[in-house]
């Protein structure tokens, strides 16, 4: 094992599992109409991130793994209704009006496994956030209103950026390394029986 090979990863949250089908292909019928140029977002890279990583060499990846496998959190939903242009990064990402208290707790406790395994984590506050679509130079007029998905998750990732070549060129693929399981709530089994 090479200990000076780095990787590119961040943990998220996968949006199409089994369970969120229905709502991951609105999702993806929701990023293919948005108007206006710029690059959309292949539908196999659409998630939701908790805590970005940067460059990871192989000893902070393994210190990073042991921390995370601690981290206890339930099963939670999160809603998205609010469809936004961020002119500052030219994107239009989906998010939400609330956080789930399970969701921010899950986002702070990989930051502070990220910060114990050494790699540099922002200041400002976690914000949940779908990114669509990418190098959108202005706010697409009209923006599509009433937007409304729920997805719900049961396991969280730690997932590696790679480059690939496309038909277009090069791009990158976000492949899922390893998948810890949140806690089952009440309502999760509920729903098994």
């Amino acid at each position: 094992m090479n200990a000076n090979k780095q990787e590119r990863l961040f943990f998220a949250l996968a949006l199409d599992t089994p369970a969120n089908q229905p709502v991951f292909h609105q999702l993806c019928q929701l990023a293919q109409a948005l108007p206006g140029e710029g690059r959309r977002v292949p539908d196999r890279n659409l998630h939701l991130t908790l805590a970005f990583l940067g460059l990871v060499d192989e000893q902070q990846k393994a210190h990073l793994m042991d921390l995370t496998s601690a981290i206890a959190v339930p099963s939670f939903a999160f809603h998205a209704s609010v469809l936004k242009y961020r002119k500052r990064n030219r994107m239009i990402w989906l998010g939400g009006n609330t956080i789930p208290a399970p969701l921010a707790q899950l986002a702070s406790d990989l930051k502070e496994a990220a910060l114990q395994a050494g790699l540099e984590q922002e200041e400002r506050s976690y914000k949940p956030h779908i990114t669509l679509k990418k190098q959108v130079r202005q706010r697409p007029d009209p923006m599509p209103e009433n937007v409304d998905f729920s997805f719900h998750f049961q396991h969280f990732g730690l997932y590696i950026s790679e480059q690939v070549n496309t038909a277009r060129g090069s791009g990158v693929r976000y492949r899922c390394l390893r998948q810890w399981p949140l806690t089952p709530t009440q309502q999760d089994n509920q729903d098994l029986e």
